[in-house]
Parts: C-alpha cells; structure tokens; sequence
C-alpha cells in the first residue's frame, strides 16, 4: 500500500526507533492486553519484532516536553463546505491554538476553500483518503495525535461545538481542572432540528435552539479532550491512557471512568453542543455521504442513519441558546476570515 493511497504513516518497529505509544496507536490488538498489564516493550521483545509489527511513523513532531501548553483541534470533514467558517471561527473564538482539519474524499469544492485556509495558516489542512477496511475518523485522529505541537488535543465532529459555560476559553477551562488530569470527558447535549424541513440562511447555531433535556440518555455521551503524550487508543469519544499518566475526569474535575463513551449528565461547566441533524433536507444529505467512522468498506457505512435515526435524535423539548452569548463575536470572526480569504493570494500562498 503506497502513501499516496494511505495517509498513515506508519514504520516497521525496531529496536532503534520503538516508541510505545505509537506502537500502541497502531496495534490496536493489544489495546485490552495493555490495559490488563501487557508491557508495551516486552510485546516488542518476543512478538513484534518477529512478526513485522509497524507503529506509527515519524515520531512526534514537536517532542511532549517542548510542546506549548495549549490545544490542538482535530476534525474530519466530509462534503462541510457550508459549515466550515462557523466552526472553525467558533473554536478559534474558545481559544484553540491549532486546527487540525483532516478532508476525506469531498466532492462540494470545500477542498478550495480548505486549501486557502491552509495556505493563510488558520488551519493544518490535511487531504486523507479512505483506505479499506480502515476508519478514516480513527487513522486521522491517531495521526493528529503523533503530530499535533500543543499538550492538549480534541476531538470533535463538524457538527459539535464546545460550549464553555463559565471560562473564556478552553485554556481557562483546563486551567480549573486537578493538576493531575489527562483527559477530560465533557457531555453532549444532542440539538434537534426544531422542525424545520429546508436549510435556511443563518448559522447552525442560530437556527437550531431546541434540546434534548438534560436527564436524556444521550446527554451522557462524552468527547474527550486528552493530553497527546498520553494516549494509548482513541475512539470517536473518548481515549484510553498511558499506564502510569494522570486521570480522567468530567468537566467539574470529578473522577470519571468513561467506559464505552458515557458518563454522568454534567452540564455546569462545559457541554457539547451536538447538532446531529439541522433541518430534515441537510440530515438527508449528511446521511448520502455516510460515516468518515465507519470503515471504508463496512456495509453500514451508508446505512447506519437509516430507519428510525432522524426520529430518534429529533429532541427539541428546551429551549438551549447559552451558546448564543458569544453570537455577536462569531459573526466579527467569521467576517475576518472573509476578509482574509478575499485578499488576493501571493505567489508563495
């Protein structure tokens, strides 16, 4: 498989260059034994040289300890092109330092206006092929992971945007969080489409208000923000942790054991505002383009979203617009972007 037709770099592992966490990142067959006390190296030692075992390619790109304190953003987007200057300008406005912005096989033009980003230093723009048998989401995460140049590291959808209830930026956030902390869990609110049936000028996050309750099953679904040296696996909710590295904690800074990616409803300080359909047309067309999670290949790719979906995420019972206290902000930084894209490239842009 060539790297032009995988974008995971990955390495066969020596005894020069392993690295346990990358090793780990890519063997994800021993994501349980490792949890259960398999030593990362031992594995090495007796098994994975002989069998030809790869890791992750390339080493960090800036070592842990030289890494700046703040966070990187990861996302991957398929056919986004209307929604992309909300969201980027959005978690800019939170305070993230870097936006990872991993494209798989768009076909709307959004690749351009990507492209353009990339080249004005908004974003790290990252074209990423599917590959067989693989999930696209997943192998762009573990990249980000190996790659990113900031501490911290979330992992969010195109569709969700976090919604700091009482810090000015997620750095702040972070900051209120024990000392001791890796990854923090914070809970989804799921947004229904408020009845609407077309697309509609306005933002997504002003033309969808309408919540599930926050005692709703899916309120307990958790995205994770982690520290990058220590992961160990990443899943599209959630991590598991190096042996030996801090703990897990909701966004009161309680213990949290994330499980398969639920955990307590706690609201208070921080959610995920997750805008999993918009308006009856755009559900339909998000559901044509598939799951960037799902594996190139798995028959449900297609199909998860099928049957009773649109219904059973369709909660509009409160009202929610405590993301709309920054709306003012959003609008001014949406028009810099457009600003900046407007001025006429150079011929290094």
């Amino acid at each position: 498989m060539t790297a032009r037709n995988d974008p995971l770099a990955t390495e066969i592992a020596t005894d020069a260059n392993f690295d346990a966490q990358r090793y780990l990142l890519c063997c994800g067959d021993l994501a349980d034994p490792y949890r259960d006390g398999l030593d990362p190296w031992e594995h090495f030692d007796r098994h994975g040289r002989h069998e030809g075992r790869r890791q992750l390619a390339g080493g960090p790109a800036v070592p842990p300890a030289d890494r700046s304190p703040g966070v990187t953003l990861c996302g991957i987007a398929r056919n986004e092109g209307p929604y992309l200057l909300e969201w980027i300008a959005w978690h800019r406005l939170c305070g993230v330092e870097q936006i990872i912005l991993y494209s798989n096989e768009s076909d709307d033009g959004s690749d351009v206006l990507l492209a353009r980003l990339g080249a004005l230093g908004v974003i790290d723009y990252r074209p990423w092929p599917g590959v067989e048998g693989r999930s696209s989401q997943i192998a762009a995460y573990q990249d980000a992971i190996v790659r990113c140049a900031t501490r911290w590291i979330a992992f969010l959808d195109l569709d969700e945007f976090l919604n700091l209830k009482r810090d000015a930026t997620v750095d702040d956030f972070l900051a209120g969080l024990p000392a001791d902390t890796s990854a923090v869990g914070i809970n989804w609110r799921v947004f229904g489409s408020a009845g609407r049936l077309e697309k509609e000028p306005g933002l997504v996050t002003e033309r969808f208000t309408r919540a599930a309750p926050l005692d709703h099953p899916s309120s307990r679904q958790i995205k994770t923000i982690a520290v990058a040296a220590d992961i160990c696996k990443v899943t599209a909710h959630r991590v598991r942790l190096m042996h030996g590295r801090g703990r897990y904690v909701d966004a009161a800074g309680a213990p949290l054991d994330p499980g398969r990616g639920f955990a307590p409803a706690r609201h208070g300080h921080a959610q995920v505002n997750h805008y999993v359909l918009k308006s009856r047309a755009e559900f339909e067309s998000k559901r044509a383009r598939g799951s960037a999670l799902r594996a190139v290949g798995d028959p449900t790719k297609f199909t998860h979203r099928d049957g009773g979906y649109f219904d059973d995420h369709d909660r509009n019972e409160e009202v929610d617009e405590t993301i709309l206290t920054r709306n003012a902000r959003l609008h001014r930084e949406i028009a810099v972007l457009g600003r900046l894209l407007d001025e006429p490239e150079t011929n290094g842009g």
